[in-house]
């Protein structure tokens, strides 16, 4: 981080939470919901935001939420999260495994959840260093293939100059991170062919 303008060290910063976002993650594990449903994952996020200092925005007819770290003029960066669950019976034996019969965080937005809030505190905890702004948005029904339209028809991304999301990805052993520009992962095509 030196040499970048900040002083703080990210990867420290990240590994003094690790506890944290593990915590956070078995929370959202064990208490999965379905795409539009997500209304107590969205009320534990907006607690843990609150703890940390934020201003939650929420939907009138929706569940997820954003909130925003200011730290001033410069470009708005959107970092973006997802927060639905599967309709998965989980067979895990975790001691955190699934609460609700029937459905299932098999997809790895358990960990997306937990990750951007512990962005979200790392962020907090340095807002002196920050230029700009930083939007945190909490998104649900990713899984149905149209949850971030409602979204974007609120207006969540006027004024944002670029967002990021982040995805898991069990192949890609640890610590290593893959990295490509622009759009990936993602088809939310939906076609019938009949034979």
């Amino acid at each position: 981080t030196s040499g970048k303008g900040y002083s703080m060290n990210f990867r420290q910063a990240a590994e003094a939470i690790e506890g944290y976002v593990t915590e956070q993650r078995r929370w959202f594990h064990q208490h999965p919901e379905l795409s539009w449903e997500e209304f107590k994952t969205t009320d534990h996020i907006q607690e843990e935001l609150e703890k940390m200092g934020y201003e939650v925005h929420r939907y009138p007819d929706h569940p997820g939420c954003w909130a925003m770290l200011d730290g001033g003029e410069g470009k708005t960066v959107a970092l973006r999260a997802d927060i639905d669950a599967l309709p998965v019976e989980e067979k895990t034996g975790l001691d955190f495994a699934s609460e609700n019969k029937g459905v299932m965080h098999a997809c790895g937005h358990d960990c997306h959840a937990a990750m951007l809030l512990g962005a979200a505190k790392i962020l907090m905890e340095n807002k002196s260093e920050i230029k700009g702004k930083v939007k945190l948005f909490f998104q649900s029904a990713e899984e149905t293939c149209h949850g971030a339209e409602y979204y974007v028809e609120q207006g969540l991304l006027d004024g944002v100059d670029a967002i990021m999301g982040q995805h898991i990805w069990g192949k890609l052993e640890e610590p290593y991170l893959n990295f490509e520009p622009g759009r990936r992962m993602a088809s939310c095509d939906n076609f019938t062919i009949t034979v």
